[in-house]
Formats: structure tokens, C-alpha cells, sequence
């Protein structure tokens, strides 16, 4: 058995992108799995909140991020390898006596730079932007869907909009979960993102992305009447017969002790002291709805 290509992204950001990514990594690993996470963002924030600082820089100096690699591939023509960037052993957060498993393939800021330069390369080179496409697609199938046989899950965390990389992670990920906010700015884009994504923009061979995205509701406020408003829309639309998404039943709240679980701590945390009352109200209904989707397909 392989493992799943999980992909978490949004049009829009700030909507807990990241926040979601290393929770669900954690979680997964702390369950037993083999983890990888992907940073298809140039913020780089999951490869700083994985890695810090000091270790992040290191990996970017020393040619070990994912731009590095795609500059390499696509602009140099040279053939580098992708697992040599791959950190394992990045977690500081204990379990049961252990790290967790959890390895990166870090980003850092100058990703954005490089996927300009790959268009203008590949466009010299007299590519159309459906061979672009297909070369970027091609690369995903050949490098990053083998990283299956070796993870139980890859974690991708997407840029906001949609990227080149980001696009192809989407289109080819087993699981596109969507966090967002349940407010009216952070869902206003989720219609046209499942158009561009799933009805729009199909493959030439017709073929779309193996499934509906699912919406995960982040930084949820119950007391909060937009949030309680915009939760009601999208449960009803989820619903119904020609849904263009699925909805979680988790809702990730707004609370200051996830956002504190991101912060670099001098002594490593356990993972149970880290989430505190979150690891059983959340996270365990997180990763088992996760798990269900990929049962039920």
C-alpha cells in the first residue's frame, strides 16, 4: 500500500493554512505514520516552524530547499536529486518517549523568484503554457508522487491562489482539503476555486482532480454571528446534490493555544502537553475523518 498526497490550500490567505499542515502532520505522526511535508509557499512558514530559524537558513545556504531543486531542473537543465533536501527527524515534539516522524522538504522566500524564472526559461525555450503545464505535471509524477512509497502521508502546504507548483500539487494530491474561515471574505473565492480547479481546468487528456475538495471551517467563533451564518451556507451547499465540495465535521477554533503550539519552545514539548485538550477534541477527529475519506474512496 502507498501512501496518500494530501494537499491544504485556499485562494485566499491568513485562513490557518500552515496552522492546519503541522497539526494534521503531528497528529498523523503521533498516530504512527511516516510523515512528509511539502512547502510549496515562498512565506516558508511551516519550513520555519518546522525547522527554525537557524536550521532553515542552513538548508537554504547550503542549495537544500525546493526551489534550489526546481532552479536546478528547469532553468540550469541539470538532474538533481530531490531526496538529498529532504530533513528528516525536523520535530522537536516528543511522543512516547520519541521525536515524532515527521521530515520537510523546507522552501524558502526566493521560491516565488524561481517559478517566475521557470515560466520565462521554459517560455524561451518556445513551451506553450499547456507545455509548461505538462512539464511541471510531469515532474510531480515522476519525483514527488514516488514519495508515497516511502511516507504513509506527504503533506503539502499550498501558496495562497494558485501558483505553478501549487496548481500541480492540487491537481495531483489524493486529498485537497480547503481551510478556511468561515467569514465572508475567506469564502468568497471557494465557487471560483472549485470552477478553475475542477470544472475548468482539466487535463488535456479531460481528466480532473481524483476528488472533491473538502473544506475544513478554521478559526471557527462560535460566538461569532458571521461564523455561525457562514457555517449554516456551507453546510447546506455541501449537501446538496451538485456540491462542489465536501465539508469536514471538525471545526478548528480560534484560540490562542494553537497558535502558541507553532512557537519555537527551549525545552521540546510533549505532543499531549503541546495541544493539550485539542489532541482528543480535535485532532483525533481530524485525522480519523481523514482517514475515512481515503477508506470510503
Amino acid at each position: 500500500m502507498t501512501g496518500k498526497l494530501i494537499a491544504v490550500a485556499n485562494m485566499k490567505g491568513g485562513v490557518g493554512k500552515t496552522t492546519t499542515v503541522i497539526m494534521l502532520a503531528e497528529a498523523l505522526a503521533a498516530d504512527g505514520a511516516r510523515v512528509l511535508v511539502v512547502d510549496l509557499d515562498p512565506q516558508a512558514s511551516v519550513s520555519v516552524c518546522l525547522a527554525g530559524e537557524a536550521l532553515l537558513a542552513e538548508l537554504i545556504a547550503h542549495g537544500r530547499t525546493l526551489e534550489a531543486y526546481l532552479a536546478l531542473k528547469l532553468i540550469a537543465r541539470e538532474k538533481p536529486l530531490l531526496q538529498p533536501r529532504i530533513r528528516a527527524g525536523v520535530s522537536v515534539t516528543m511522543h512516547r518517549g520519541e521525536p515524532l516522524a515527521l521530515s520537510l522538504l523546507p522552501a524558502g522566500p526566493h521560491l516565488r523568484l524561481v517559478e517566475r524564472e521557470i515560466l520565462y526559461a521554459l517560455t524561451a525555450r518556445n513551451l506553450s503554457m499547456r507545455g509548461i503545464d505538462a512539464k511541471l505535471r510531469k515532474i510531480f509524477t515522476d519525483e514527488f508522487r514516488p514519495l508515497a512509497q516511502a511516507y504513509d502521508y506527504v503533506l503539502f502546504d499550498c501558496a495562497p491562489g494558485l501558483s505553478p507548483m501549487t496548481e500541480v500539487a492540487i491537481r495531483g494530491a489524493d486529498l485537497v482539503l480547503v481551510a478556511s474561515i468561515p467569514d465572508y471574505l475567506s469564502t468568497y473565492g471557494l465557487d471560483a476555486f472549485v470552477q478553475i480547479v475542477w470544472e475548468q481546468g482539466r487535463d488535456e487528456d479531460g481528466s480532473a482532480p481524483r476528488r472533491p475538495p473538502h473544506v475544513l471551517v478554521t478559526r471557527f467563533q462560535q460566538q461569532v454571528r458571521q461564523h455561525q451564518h457562514i457555517l449554516a451556507r456551507l453546510e447546506a451547499e455541501a449537501a446538496s446534490d451538485d456540491a462542489g465540495f465536501r465539508l469536514l465535521a471538525t471545526r478548528i477554533p480560534q484560540a490562542a493555544s494553537l497558535a502558541e503550539a507553532l512557537m519555537p519552545r527551549a525545552v521540546p514539548p510533549t505532543f499531549s502537553a503541546k495541544y493539550g485538550p485539542h489532541v482528543s477534541g480535535i485532532l483525533r477527529p481530524l485525522i480519523g475523518e481523514v482517514k475515512e475519506i481515503f477508506r470510503a474512496a
